[in-house]
């Protein structure tokens, strides 16, 4: 169990705010801290990881106390995996150095991540090297080598593209799931939170204001757009209706009635239900 209660004074783009950190983490369970830019969520992760100080509080794991007011464990001590914004490589080491940098790591298990991360083609190379995504897939692989209790993930996967990310993602909850390990991940993208979260923890203007699953966070049933009617084609029972959505072509078929009094070129409301849309007239004025 991971008790996280702290407080730490901070500069946001409306001058100074207080981040309050209340919360538990489960054993092996995976949690993320999702908000606005600028409401602390680096700064928790940084705070978790030993690399800053809160003002106030304490965080215990297991048992272990490694932050209150009489005892702050250093970085080195925590048994944590960290994949920072900016990756934080050694830029003296090759890929598979910095891999296999940390003390007591199996060599056979770093070549794996290596292989998992599709980084065995360029283990000897630079860092300087590296492109953004390839720099990322390294600290993912650097991270992961020492087998952490706790693996912290900040904007892990933003310079990945679509197939890669996928890749690290069921790797991810794989690894997880096989050694068990907690996760804590920090990440703008909805997509990498709902695949690698059982909770998330929504923070705004430095303070947690709900704690629900992706599910509960994110979906939010019927689906509500404006558009505007380019073109429509009754037949017997149905109509065909093209609408532009900002600057895309959407195509449908509805029940002619919904149509009744609508022409093309009029703006009109969508809302999607689980099997057809709803249309309605809009005043956008």
């Amino acid at each position: 169990m991971i008790t996280l209660d702290f407080q730490k004074k901070l500069n946001g783009v409306n001058g100074e705010f207080v981040l309050e950190v209340q919360g538990e983490i489960k054993q092996n369970e995976r949690v993320s801290f999702f908000g606005e830019s600028g409401a602390g969520k680096s700064t928790i992760l940084r705070i978790f990881a030993g690399l800053l100080k809160p003002d106030c509080g304490k965080i215990i794991v297991d048992g272990e106390v490694w932050n209150d007011e009489k005892t702050f464990l250093p970085p080195q001590k925590r048994s944590i995996g960290f994949v920072f914004q900016d990756y934080a490589l050694f830029p003296h080491l090759n890929v598979k150095d910095n891999v296999c940098f940390a003390k007591g790591v199996c060599k056979d298990y770093a070549q794996s991540l290596l292989e998992m991360m599709e980084l065995t083609n360029i283990a000897h190379h630079k860092i300087s090297q590296l492109s953004g995504g390839q720099a990322q897939r390294v600290a993912v692989a650097r991270a992961l080598a020492t087998k952490p209790k706790i693996l912290i993930l900040d904007e892990p996967l933003s310079a990945l593209d679509h197939k890669i990310k996928n890749k690290i993602i069921e790797e991810l909850n794989g690894l997880q799931k096989t050694l068990g390990f907690s996760m804590i991940l920090v990440s703008h993208h909805i997509a990498e939170i709902y695949r690698l979260s059982d909770r998330i923890f929504e923070l705004k203007e430095g303070k947690i204001i709900s704690t629900k699953s992706p599910k509960q966070l994110f979906s939010k049933g019927n689906i509500s757009l404006n558009a505007e009617v380019l073109s429509i084609e009754f037949f017997d029972l149905t109509a065909s209706v093209s609408v532009l959505v900002d600057e895309e072509v959407l195509s449908f078929v509805c029940h002619p009635e919904e149509m009744r009094g609508i022409g093309v070129g009029e703006r009109v409301k969508i809302s999607f239900r689980s099997f057809s849309p709803i249309i309605a007239k809009h005043d956008f004025a």
